[in-house]
C-alpha cells in the first residue's frame, strides 16, 4: 500500500461557532492503517468554547480515533463539570486531559466505536463543550483505515439497516483481520520486490532469464559506455607512460611509442570491473529506496 497525502483540520468555536478563520490545519501522509499523532497550539486563540477534529478533507473514510487529549491553560485547567475525566494530569504548561469517547461526538454514517465509518467528506468530531474551556493546546491519534469508503454499496446497506450488538462486533472483527492481512501482505509484497530486484542483479541470471536475449544484455547502453570509458582510460594511461618515457631523456630521441598490450589490458579490466561494481552498489541502493 502506497502512502496517501491528507490534511487535517482543528476548529475552535470562540464564541462565534465554528469558523475557518477560527482553524488550523495539518497536513500529514500516511499508509492506510498506519498510527497518525497531531499536535496542535492552540495559544493563538484568546477564547475557547468548543473544540473540533476533522481527520482529513478529502474523500470518505473509514477512521479509527484512539486518543484525543486536550491541554488546558497554566491555573486554569478543565471545567469542573468535566469529571469526570481520564488521565489528569499536571503539567507545566496546565491541565492535560485524555477525553474519553462518552464526551465525543461525531456525524459517521455506521458508528462501530472506536471506528467510524463516513460515507461524505467531511468527517468531525465534537468534543463536549464542557471540557473546551481555557484550551492552550490538542493532541490526537488516530487511523484512517480506508479511503473512498462511499464507492462500496455494502456500507450503504449497513447504513440503512438496524445492526445488532453482535452484528456490529463481528464486522469489526472481520475489518480488524482483513487491515492486519493487507499490512501483511504489503510487507510480503516489499520483501519480493527487493529480492527480485537483488536477483536479476546478478549477471548470470540476467543472461539466461531475460525476455530480451543475452545479446541485447550484453549491448545494453549501460555496458557500451562502461566498456567506452575503460577503453578511453586504459588509452589515455599509455600516452601518459609514453609521455614520460619521452621527456625523461634528452631531445632529441628515438623514443618511440611502445605499445603495452599487457598493461593496456590490465588498466582496461581494472577500470571495467570498478565502474560495473559501483554501478552495481548505485543500482543496488535505489531499488531499495525504491522498493
Amino acid at each position: 500500500m502506497e502512502a496517501v497525502q491528507l490534511t487535517a483540520e482543528v476548529f475552535i468555536d470562540t464564541g462565534k461557532d465554528f469558523r475557518p478563520e477560527d482553524s488550523l490545519k495539518a497536513e500529514y501522509s500516511c499508509v492506510p492503517g498506519e498510527t497518525v499523532r497531531l499536535s496542535f497550539d492552540l495559544t493563538c486563540f484568546e477564547k475557547t468554547v468548543g473544540f473540533r477534529f476533522d481527520p482529513l478533507l478529502e474523500d470518505s473514510s473509514m477512521v479509527r480515533l484512539l486518543r484525543l487529549t486536550l491541554l488546558y491553560d497554566a491555573g486554569q485547567g478543565g471545567n469542573s463539570q468535566a469529571e469526570p475525566v481520564a488521565s489528569a494530569i499536571s503539567g507545566e504548561k496546565g491541565e492535560r486531559r485524555e477525553i474519553p469517547m462518552s464526551r465525543i461526538k461525531t456525524n459517521s454514517d455506521v458508528d462501530l466505536e472506536p471506528i467510524y465509518v463516513y460515507l461524505h467528506h467531511d468527517p468531525k468530531f465534537f468534543v463536549d463543550e464542557a471540557l473546551c474551556t481555557h484550551l492552550a493546546g490538542a493532541e490526537v491519534e488516530f487511523q484512517v483505515l480506508e479511503i473512498g469508503v462511499e464507492n462500496k454499496s455494502y456500507w450503504q446497506d449497513i447504513k440503512k439497516s438496524n445492526v445488532s450488538q453482535r452484528e456490529r462486533d463481528q464486522l469489526l472483527g472481520k475489518i480488524e483481520a482483513a487491515m492486519e492481512e493487507n499490512r501483511q501482505l504489503a510487507e510480503e509484497n516489499r520483501r519480493l520486490k527487493v529480492e527480485h530486484g537483488d536477483i536479476y542483479a546478478s549477471g548470470i541470471w540476467k543472461l539466461q532469464h531475460d525476455a530480451k536475449g543475452p545479446l541485447r544484455v550484453l549491448l545494453n547502453k549501460g555496458n557500451i559506455v562502461t566498456f567506452l570509458v575503460s577503453v578511453y582510460v586504459a588509452l589515455m594511461s599509455e600516452l601518459f607512460w609514453f609521455n614520460n618515457a619521452y621527456y625523461a631523456t634528452p631531445r632529441p630521441n628515438g623514443q618511440v611509442l611502445n605499445f603495452q598490450f599487457l598493461r593496456f589490458g590490465l588498466v582496461f579490466l581494472g577500470v571495467f570491473f570498478l565502474i560495473v561494481i559501483v554501478r552495481a552498489a548505485v543500482m543496488k541502493g535505489y531499488r531499495h529506496e525504491l522498493y
